[in-house]
């Protein structure tokens, strides 16, 4: 079982059907998780184009993050309309992490399940990830 897989099957259980995506990026390459209706409204090519802006705005982050002591950064929330989302960065000089969305229209889940799938990401998940190696 892949972490994307992982990570889609456990939020699924804590949230059933609020989830809508579980994306895990890397510089070149994405493996992703819909509910089936979500999926259906994106090409293959918006898909990357989300990854790809992630990728940017995680890059960006690295040197405001060092600018402000707010102690170690974990993720950035998004709020639209109809979805929470979630870019949980591996680190934020690797171009690599998760991408996650929820249900906001016409859904319970708020703000407080962001700070729990930001828990079970670095808690459960991150410990699985393989580290990079430096050449």
């Amino acid at each position: 079982m892949t972490l994307c897989e992982r990570v889609w099957d456990d939020l699924v259980g804590r949230y059933g059907a609020d989830i809508r995506a579980v994306i895990r990026y890397h510089p070149i390459e994405y493996e992703e998780r819909m509910r089936d209706d979500v999926r259906a409204q994106y090409t293959d090519s918006d898909v990357q184009s989300f990854v790809d802006e992630a990728i940017v705005n995680q890059l960006s982050l690295e040197s405001k993050v060092d600018a402000v002591d707010l102690g170690p950064f974990h993720g950035l929330v998004r709020i639209f309309d109809d979805a929470w989302v979630l870019v949980w960065p591996d680190s934020l000089d690797e171009k690599s992490g998760f991408l996650v969305t929820l249900q906001r229209e016409n859904s319970s889940v708020g703000i407080d399940a962001m700070e729990d799938i930001d828990a079970h990401l670095s808690e459960e998940i991150e410990p699985r990830i393989p580290a990079v190696q430096s050449v």
